[in-house]
């Protein structure tokens, strides 16, 4: 018997892509390592590792990924995120600017009445932030530690030998923390300041790390595998903006047409890139071109952005429309029962509603979006539903939006609510506006509403036999003939009616309070499927194949039903054929009921 041949595991197509980069720039070995801190002569040029990580977690890396460097000015956008989260924007900008230099990273470009840095990418914006935050605590290396180590997701330590030799050789940066002091940009000694800035240069990363803290800033400042937030989503927009602009030093310009990205370099040899709300890049190659980039990094980096597309500046992309759909309620109902008079009149008043799906981000598009097609709605809704479970992000903008809308609708007699995860988009709602936990609930709101504003009489919560929906066509006589077969059922309110599993024989009509079909196993508080009230049936389908029950029906309130059993529908079937038919007859009105129901879902799923 031949054996059969092995399968290699499948590898994903990204990592396969990067390693396609990896070996294409290996051959690029022009540049050198930095060897004005002793300590980083010792790197081995040819280390080469690249790293990718999604606002999901993944995390696709290859080559020398695992290798220890030390961070240098790479800590730099995250010491100034440090100093704008502490003091906040107005108390940094007052002793760093955010203009780009144009100069050498280690040039001494200050303001020239001020003695400011012009942007805390430079040396002397660098040294600038770390002064502001030793003068936050007694013990500001563990602040900056405790901040790395957050967008990184793992504790991170300072390497000694690599700052024991920026500190014996630092001799123009201590001058620049001199000069900063002279002009009271410090608010610490300058050796403080200075010290706790080859403090921050000497933590060490490794190319993981760089693609994490990457990630981390695309994603608003929470780390994309730990979720932990490492700096608010305010700070983390002026962080990119100054590294859009400063952040490859006297390359930026070029960096912005050909890469396109936020980022920032290190001598070290590492890159980190971000595309925000997208993904996260590192790379390392200790070899240096004469801006001071990693040759490899800016090469691997300039590579994804054209094949991949990364380009902030992308002419003539188009994003998905921030409506997904748009509904009235006629169209999209609840999976509360509703009589057939009930249903006619939502139907009936549906032009007062709209139902709002969005997609993608709540800000300004979608505010416009939403705002227009309610002005130029004839006749304007009344009763407004926004429903938010597909939106990855909200803006504040949006947040505004939604205000702005529920003040006008109430203004004018009407009403907006939410469903969905407000909570975990951080959507701190105003209180004009009502949420929902899911859309079914804010539909079903929204028809008790408009049942209301029409002046339609509530639903009974008791009935007798007679006006049940399934002996609509029967004869007072065929009535009292049919009740000796029905049998009894009284339960309280949270007692479980009906077990998915259990036999069915038996179709359930409801004769007082009202009850919910909930998703298997879920229990009380679980997934509706529908709710029947007073005047309606369930069973039904499964009178059809007689199989076992396939959900869960809980009591909502007091409840009492009468049964009927499927064996006397089928005696009925031999002996009182006329009677039978008319039951069929309702029974098959109910089930088309349901079928048309179940059909508008499978509608809305698939639009």
């Amino acid at each position: 018997m031949t054996a059969s041949p092995a399968i290699a595991a499948q590898v994903s197509p990204i990592t396969d892509y990067l390693s396609g980069l990896l070996e294409r720039f290996a051959a690029l070995e022009h540049g050198t390592v930095a060897t004005y801190i002793p300590e980083l002569a010792r790197a081995d040029p040819t280390d080469f590792g690249i790293c990718l990580v999604t606002l999901d977690g993944a995390l696709y890396e290859v080559g020398d990924t695992r290798v220890d460097f030390t961070i240098q000015s790479m800590s730099k956008p995250l010491t100034y995120g440090l100093a704008l989260e502490r003091l906040g924007q107005k108390a940094v900008r007052a002793r760093v600017g955010v203009e780009p230099s144009g100069d050498p990273f280690n040039e001494i470009s200050l303001e020239p009445s001020s003695g400011a840095p012009v942007n805390p990418m430079i040396n002397a914006g660098a040294i600038a932030c770390a002064g502001m935050v030793a003068a936050l605590d007694d013990d500001p290396l563990e602040l900056v530690l405790d901040a790395y180590s957050r967008y990184a997701g793992r504790r991170l330590e300072t390497d000694e030998a690599v700052y024991r030799s920026e500190s014996e050789t630092g001799h123009r940066n201590r001058a620049i923390a001199h000069l900063l002091s002279s002009f009271h940009v410090l608010d610490v000694p300058a050796d403080d300041a200075v010290d706790l800035y080859f403090r921050q240069c000497a933590v060490a990363v490794d190319c993981r790390d760089l693609a994490l803290i990457a990630g981390t800033l695309a994603n608003g400042g929470v780390n994309p595998v730990t979720r932990e937030r490492a700096v608010g989503e305010g700070v983390v927009r002026e962080v990119l903006s100054v590294m859009t602009t400063c952040g490859m030093y006297d390359a930026a310009g070029d960096w912005l047409i050909s890469v396109g990205l936020p980022a920032k370099s290190g001598v070290s040899g590492g890159v980190f890139a971000v595309l925000p709300g997208r993904l996260g890049i590192g790379v390392y190659s200790p070899a240096l071109d004469d801006k001071g980039n990693s040759v490899r990094g800016v090469a691997v980096c300039s590579a994804l952005s054209n094949d991949l597309a990364l380009h902030l500046v992308r002419p003539g992309e188009r994003i998905a429309p921030p409506v997904r759909a748009q509904h009235e309620i006629g169209a999209l109902h609840s999976k509360r029962g509703r009589s057939a008079d009930q249903r006619a009149a939502i139907r009936a008043a549906s032009s007062r509603t709209a139902i709002f799906e969005l997609q993608g981000e709540l800000g300004f598009m979608a505010a416009e979006a939403v705002s227009r097609r309610i002005v130029e709605a004839q006749p304007q809704p009344e009763l407004v539903v926004v429903d938010l479970r597909r939106l990855s992000r909200v803006d504040r903008g949006g947040v505004d939006f939604l205000q702005a809308l529920a003040d006008s609708l109430w203004a004018t007699g009407g009403a907006l609510v939410v469903s969905g995860p407000a909570a975990e988009l951080g959507l701190e709602l105003p209180l004009s506006v009502t949420r929902f936990d899911n859309l079914d609930a804010a539909l079903e709101w929204c028809e008790d509403e408009l049942l209301q504003r029409v002046s339609h009489p509530p639903a009974p919560t008791e009935i007798d036999l007679a006006e049940h929906e399934l002996f609509a066509e029967l004869e007072p006589a065929e009535l009292e003939r049919l009740v000796p077969e029905l049998g009894l059922l009284a339960v309280d309110p949270g007692e479980i009616v009906v077990r998915a599993g259990d036999p069915a024989a038996e179709l359930f009509l409801v004769t007082r309070g009202s009850l919910s079909v909930l998703a298997p196993g879920t229990g009380p508080q679980g997934r509706r499927l529908s709710t029947v009230s007073a005047g309606m049936t369930f069973g039904e389908l499964a009178y059809v194949d007689r199989g076992f029950r396939i959900a869960d029906v809980y009591a909502d309130t007091d409840v009492e039903c009468r049964t009927l059993p499927y064996a006397v529908l089928d005696r009925l079937a031999a002996t009182e054929p006329r009677l039978h038919g008319k039951l069929l007859h309702g029974l098959a009105k109910v089930v088309l009921t349901t079928l048309q129901q179940v059909n508008a879902e499978v509608a809305h799923l698939t639009g």
